[in-house]
């Protein structure tokens, strides 16, 4: 079992050999929990969460005419709707 030390800072450094084993890189992203007396680290995988300012018009095409906001309620509802039908039928 390896020993780290926390820094003044709260900084701790995951030794090389663990880094490797977990397949973690410089930039990952973990979850941190304390769960009955133990710290776990998590990594993160898929899409962090992000908010609609953060991506508004990243999908705009040119020429291509706006959605109201009542068109991309329904546009989302629907799109909902057919991936939990498809993925009730897997099950």
């Amino acid at each position: 079992m390896e020993t780290i030390t926390l820094s003044s800072k709260g900084q701790l450094v995951i030794p090389k050999a663990v880094r490797h084993s977990a397949h973690l890189a410089s930039g990952d992203v973990l979850s941190v929990r304390y769960v009955d007396g133990e710290i776990r680290l998590k990594p993160v995988t898929g899409a962090l969460p992000t908010s609609l300012d953060e991506v508004a018009g990243c999908l705009a095409k040119p020429g291509r005419k706006p959605l109201s906001e009542a068109q991309t309620q329904a546009a989302v509802k629907a799109q909902l709707k057919a991936k939990f039908k498809v993925g009730n039928a897997a099950a």
